[in-house]
């Protein structure tokens, strides 16, 4: 069945259901204009209160979201998961997530249940890519999610949320920034509210220089548009709408390790531009007393132009088409039911070397059985089931036939949440996950085989396990998670064959503690955590080092704070990466020295606010404080190279102490 014939079953099943709960009798739940921060509807079917998951799930609520600061879904998530989400340098440069020491590939983002991974790309998302334009509130999953979401969540889910209704009436925000290293923000939302329905719109456009000279600055621009409308008193309609740009400049064109640097290294003109846009719909439902249906329909596009070799621009497209359908059943508070359906296709099209075009597309339907049960009080149960077929196409310019390929999967997960007394509550949860090779990975491997030698990739597959223990009393706060997943198989890029090909036997594994105490005018909390990602199948003295493997941090602690004082607020947060290893250390006249990144990562950001009239708040904000300033002359003499707090990934310099003030006005 094709995502065509899918689409049009699932758009007449859920257009009959507002005839069918017209029918019923009784009295029916309503359906709801929005979820507050404190339930997940990202780590299962049925929105659950987060003390009640057992799945790992941080949220980022609104509040969060402004006091941050950040331009990017990858700057925000990097002061929530501290080296987790390392970057290539300055603002909108390229970022890879590393979450829970996963493979960035492993991690799925959603945009209210959109996925928005680039088809075009390396099989993941980059999160300097995506605008904060519009979003309310963001979940993170960390840990495998196969079960609800499919290939390529192995490692997590990252959720983003538009958001619902607002007060009635109108109401707005608006946002002046300027500061140092060419700081400029400008930002406006305003939304409308009325009995039964609303509508948001707003804008926002930033820049700022890179961190090493450049002919011009990073520079985005965003727009969004969301409305919602009940349809009666049980059925409720959304939409939204997303269009964001961005140019980043990109002077450094490798970092590398055993030639002198030169001239043709850098080039400040050199830059690359992307824009995405994103149109969502969801059309929810109640029949009875105990159904609820939903139908989403969503589209993404991508396009980026990156610089070509040896000269000029290549153009990268991506496009996601997909349709999801959702029915809930809960006859109790004791347990319930639900069953969804998935289906999405994705194109691409690259550049085809010496000429002409690649073309890649891949389509997917999923059907996902969740069942939930309080057997006692004290004790929820999940199970969740999914079976995945998957198929993907190819039209390219290599000499070597390239067959359509399908494939298959069913995963499973099971968890348990176990709240005890005096605020203590145990959770677990384990299952399998996959992932199929990606579009451009499957290609690339193609043209790389000879004649009569080329093979598919396998699909991914693995196996988790993760335990947490939370514990909550007045003002005090403790959180202890472990975690470890198993890959039986997987898909890695060799070094020595510059190909694709299939392993097997990687493990990641990590441990990460917290405490906190929330007090009504000041807070504080810590953490550490202490990870690591092993290949089990290379030698002893090389499992740490293998391709599949690299650029986790293996020790992460962190503290942040918050005092409020009448109209003055102040906050501030401090991290620090510890060592990696990196891309290179495989020449044996470098291996010794350069065989793993020994520095660490500190990053320190400080926010100052006075509120001095109602709704009229003027802040102080200063970030990345402990970075070097680099300028070119220190990046072609390597400065810097090996040296604490300078660059998350090596050779690209991070941004250097910015300071900006900020005038924001609500009304």
């Amino acid at each position: 069945m094709g995502l065509r014939s899918l689409s049009l079953i699932l758009v007449a099943g859920v257009a009959a259901l507002p005839l069918a709960a017209d029918a019923e009798g009784g009295d029916k739940p309503k359906a709801k204009a929005d979820a507050s921060a404190t339930v997940t509807i990202t780590a299962e079917t049925i929105p659950v209160e987060l003390a009640k998951t057992p799945n790992p799930v941080k949220v980022i609520t609104e509040a969060q979201i402004e006091q941050s600061g950040a331009k990017t879904l990858g700057e925000l998530l990097s002061q929530f998961f501290p080296g987790q989400v390392l970057s290539n340098g300055g603002p909108g440069s390229a970022a890879s997530f590393y979450l829970g020491a996963s493979r960035p590939q492993d991690v799925v983002v959603l945009l209210d249940g959109l996925r928005l991974t680039d088809a075009s790309g390396l099989g993941a998302v980059n999160p300097n890519s995506l605008s904060l334009a519009g979003l309310q509130r963001v979940e993170v999953l960390t840990g495998p999610a196969s079960t609800l979401y499919g290939a390529d969540a192995q490692g997590g889910v990252i959720a983003l949320y538009t958001g619902g209704a607002p007060k009635e009436g109108f109401s707005a925000n608006t946002l002046l920034s300027t500061g140092t290293r060419g700081h400029r923000a400008g930002a406006f939302s305003g939304a409308y509210a009325w009995s039964g329905g609303w509508v948001r719109l707003g804008a926002e456009a930033f820049r700022e220089d890179a961190p090493t000279e450049s002919d011009n600055p990073f520079r985005s621009t965003a727009t969004f548009l969301s409305f919602g409308q009940q349809l009666g008193e049980e059925t409720l309609l959304t939409a939204s709408y997303r269009n964001s740009y961005e140019g980043i400049p990109i002077p450094i064109k490798g970092a590398n390790l055993d030639l002198p640097r030169t001239e043709f290294d850098y080039d400040a003109a050199r830059e690359s531009s992307l824009r995405n846009e994103q149109l969502t719909a969801r059309l929810s439902t109640t029949l009875g007393t105990t159904f609820r249906g939903e139908l989403s329909l969503g589209q993404a596009l991508q396009s980026r132009m990156e610089p070509g070799y040896p000269t000029g621009q290549d153009g990268y497209d991506s496009r996601r088409n997909q349709a999801g359908a959702l029915l809930r059943w809960e006859p109790s508070a004791q347990w319930g039911a639900s069953l969804a359906l998935d289906a999405y296709e994705e194109f691409a099209a690259t550049p085809g070397y010496p000429s002409g075009t690649d073309r890649a597309e891949g389509r997917h339907l999923g059907a996902t059985l969740e069942i939930q049960s309080v057997p006692v009080p004290a004790l929820r149960l999940v199970y969740g089931l999914r079976a995945q077929r998957d198929r993907q196409s190819f039209t390219y310019t290599g000499a070597i036939p390239l067959p359509e390929g399908t494939s298959g999967e069913t995963t499973y997960r099971l968890g348990a949440n176990l709240d005890l007394a005096t605020g203590f509550r145990i959770y677990a949860s384990g299952g399998t996950g996959f992932s199929v090779p990606f579009l451009q990975a499957e290609l690339y491997h193609a043209k790389q085989a000879l004649p009569g030698a080329y093979e598919r990739l396998r699909n991914e597959r693995s196996k988790f396990l993760q335990l947490g223990a939370g514990w909550q009393r007045g003002p005090w706060s403790a959180r202890l998670e472990a975690s470890r997943t198993t890959y039986e198989t997987l898909v890695s890029f060799d070094l020595s064959t510059y190909d694709y090909v299939n392993t097997q036997d990687l493990r990641i594994q990590g441990l990460e503690s917290s405490v906190g105490y929330h007090a009504a005018d000041w807070e504080v909390e810590a953490f550490a955590r202490g990870q690591e990602a092993r290949d089990l199948s290379a030698p002893a003295d090389r499992q740490l080092r293998a391709a599949g493997v690299l650029r986790r941090p293996f020790f992460i602690y962190g503290l942040s704070g918050k005092w409020k004082r009448g109209p003055f607020e102040a906050s501030g947060r401090f991290s620090q990466s510890g060592h990696h290893y990196e891309y290179y250390g495989y020449d044996s006249t470098f291996s010794a020295v350069y065989g793993a990144n020994r520095t660490h990562f500190s990053d320190l950001a400080v926010l100052g606010t006075w509120a001095f009239r109602p709704g009229l708040s003027l802040g102080l904000r200063g970030e990345h404080l402990l970075q070097p300033r680099i300028t070119k002359a220190d990046w072609m003499a390597r400065t810097y190279d090996q040296r604490n707090d300078a660059s998350q990934i090596y050779g690209f310099p991070a941004p250097g102490p910015t300071w900006s003030l900020e005038l924001r006005y609500r009304f």
